[in-house]
């Protein structure tokens, strides 16, 4: 696939991300709207450190990756071979900043703590900042004009 199609391809994926993301956070509080849970204090409070953790134990180890794949990528030789290393870097970037944001959920869907809706649009927002632009993937891959 060439350049061009590549980055289409990864548009699309962030895209389905954010959509997948944002209809999960909201089946997510239509049904503990219709749904009657009991609170548990106790779940509340251990869920709320677990997510936390797990939300900055994710992001700092996605963006760690990604960015020692950037690295990688940006001394390969051919712009297909970085394009793809970049590809592969974003898939599990956004994965490692998707994940916390269903477990959140999973979480708030269990106990109805708001706080967890929170942490999910974060992420969302997260993801969202995370957008690939042609012109960003240009700079951090060294890519001429010509190459896109």
């Amino acid at each position: 696939m060439n350049i061009a199609g590549t980055i289409r391809k990864l548009k699309f994926q962030h895209t389905v991300f954010l959509v997948l993301l944002v209809l999960a956070i909201a089946g997510a509080l239509v049904y503990t709207a219709s749904a009657t849970i009991a609170g548990n204090e106790n779940l509340e409070r251990t869920g709320s450190v677990v997510a936390v953790i797990l939300s900055v134990a994710c992001l700092l180890v996605g963006f760690n990756l990604f960015k020692r794949k950037m690295m990688e990528a940006r001394n390969l030789e051919l712009p297909e071979m970085r394009i793809r290393k970049y590809f592969t870097a974003c898939m599990i970037w956004w994965s490692l900043i998707y994940f916390p944001a269903l477990v959140a959920l999973a979480l708030f869907v269990i106990t109805a703590y708001y706080s967890f809706v929170a942490l999910a649009i974060l992420h969302c927002l997260i993801l969202l900042v995370f957008t690939p632009r042609k012109n960003n993937i240009a700079v951090l891959l060294r890519l001429t004009e010509k190459e896109i």
